[in-house]
């Protein structure tokens, strides 16, 4: 609660963190730890309190330990007793997955009094005729694996970029849908609040419980046209303007950016570019992360885990994007945040990517050469998330979460090992652990599963029991995951999620800021 900068880092299975954590903790899975720590915590000098189940010795606080040192990050300590202590002591704990957000949104729900339509009424306006436009406000992937029938796409915070005031109907209503709640809360409530929509609401509980209702669902349609036009740039730098008063809100130049730059080293800074993806890659800062808007929002914890930290977000000239973001992100109390356009003078772009960092005794197979390998009988371990071995691995691939290696290579005789992941960062640490610690043969597939793909080779996704050398721990239990007893599924889960904010009300360590908003004529008059 101090003002200090703190990184809170869990470091237990996705499964255990889901059963109860801080609140204000990011989760950093021991099985992932370093590219999840060197992505997300850029100061090596910050304030680490690690935790796990009861701190006990030779637990995965006391092994991330070992892991952020190498890393050399300079103040690590591990919360004594761990997330059992805490709860004996008395205080809060959350359970679920991104909980802080979506208790945050659940209560800015009822605080901005977000108009709502549950799934029966948009039902009776579609028998009616009543003229109705349906828009999923979540990323175009998961829009396009499942969303409510009738629903357009524009992810996030594009929405405040669309003039949605339509005159042509008197009755016309836009209908803001999401998984469950969060983003559609937000996005609806964004159109209500900040762009004067009249004509909107939520869709009470998403496509769940359009679902349970009976509306149908499934994949999105990618053909549907944009539901409006864009807003020319004037307006949008007019409206940005309005929310950066009324709210606020700091905005700086290049040369404000340089000189926190230079100050990295003592505060920690994040730059995220909240434009779409494909802006980004067009060009962008050097120093800017990709988070579009509305992800941001919905990953906060994930992405700024230093309490305190600066925050600068970067978008076109207008700064429509980042102001809206910055008026919801401000609520969390817990950072200074000031926002950047790309048309500053002296501002440079580039086209690269930031690499990721890599342990430098890695040995690298490209696809082409683990495939022969494959045929020379190695043994190929997935280390990447469950979900996407599910999705797809590597044929024979057995599926292990790092901490259970050691375990395993006591059972069998020392052989080659080649190790993935999607993206194969996490398969290189754990090709150079296995190296170093257990003197095994290991290499890493260049590229990950990701490259496997690419290469036009082959992928399974049936697998037998004994390919998984670990359970399926990193699995928080996500309702996007269900397949079996969906309905019962989808009612805990949104009995649960309703219930958050009543819940997080108890936890003194959890401060949100609820703005108070300044009109034009009170701002003319100061």
């Amino acid at each position: 609660m101090s003002d200090a900068e703190v990184a809170v880092v869990d470091v237990r299975e996705a499964r255990f963190y889901a059963q109860g954590h801080i609140n204000l903790s990011a989760h950093f899975a021991l099985s992932s730890l370093e590219y999840q720590v060197l992505r997300a915590i850029p100061n090596k000098h910050v304030s680490l309190i690690v935790v796990d189940d009861a701190g006990a010795v030779g637990g995965a606080a006391e092994r991330a330990v070992s892991v952020l040192t190498e890393l050399s990050f300079t103040h690590i300590r591990v919360l004594d007793g761990g997330i059992k202590a805490w709860q004996v002591s008395g205080y809060s704990l959350g359970t679920g997955y991104n909980t802080l957000v979506k208790a945050f949104a659940d209560l800015a729900h009822a605080h901005y009094a977000t108009p709502t339509l549950t799934p029966e009424h948009l039902q009776a306006r579609f028998e009616r005729g009543q003229a109705t436009t349906l828009i999923d406000c979540r990323p175009e992937h998961e829009y396009q694996k499942t969303t409510v029938g009738r629903a357009f796409n524009v992810p996030g915070v594009e929405l405040a970029l669309h003039n949605l005031n339509r005159t042509d109907e008197a009755d016309h209503l836009y209908v803001i849908s999401c998984f469950s709640r969060t983003r559609g809360i937000v996005a609806a409530t964004t159109l209500a609040l900040l762009d004067g929509v009249s004509n909107v609401a939520f869709l009470e509980d998403g496509v769940m419980a359009s679902f349970l209702y009976g509306l149908p669902t499934g994949p999105g349609d990618n053909g549907l046209p944009a539901p409006g036009q864009f807003k020319p740039g004037g307006i949008l730098r007019e409206q940005a303007e309005t929310l950066v008063r009324r709210h606020g809100l700091s905005v700086i130049d290049y040369a404000h950016l340089q000189r926190l730059i230079e100050e990295q080293d003592d505060r920690t800074l994040y730059v995220f570019d909240v434009r779409p993806e494909a802006d980004y890659r067009a060009g962008h800062l050097a120093q800017a992360v990709s988070v579009p808007g509305g992800q941001l929002l919905m990953t906060y914890d994930a992405h700024v885990p230093v309490r305190n930290a600066r925050v600068v977000l970067v978008d076109d000239g207008h700064l429509k994007r980042a102001a809206v973001s910055a008026f919801w992100l401000s609520h969390f109390n817990n950072a200074e945040i000031h926002l950047l356009a790309l048309d500053e003078p002296g501002v440079m772009q580039v086209t690269e990517t930031a690499a990721d960092v890599l342990p430098d005794t890695v040995q690298w197979l490209a696809p082409q050469a683990v495939q022969q390998h494959l045929d020379a009988g190695y043994a190929v371990l997935d280390v990447g998330p469950s979900l996407d071995y599910e999705l797809g691995h590597l044929p024979g691939a057995k599926f292990v979460l790092r901490p259970s290696l050691a375990a395993w290579l006591e059972t069998r005789s020392p052989g080659p090992l080649v190790f993935t992941s999607p993206d194969g960062v996490n398969a290189a640490y754990a090709a150079a652990q296995v190296s170093r610690d257990f003197g095994v043969e290991a290499y890493a597939l260049k590229g990950g599963t990701q490259a496997w793909r690419a290469a036009g080779l082959p992928l399974e996704v049936e697998f037998a029991p004994q390919q998984l050398l670990s359970p399926f721990d990193d699995d928080w239990g996500s309702t996007m995951r269900a397949k079996e007893n969906r309905e019962q599924i989808f009612r805990d889960y949104l009995s649960w999620e309703r219930s958050l904010g009543h819940d997080i009300a108890h936890d003194q360590t959890v401060q949100f800021r609820w703005p108070e908003t300044a009109t034009d004529t009170e701002l003319q008059g100061r």
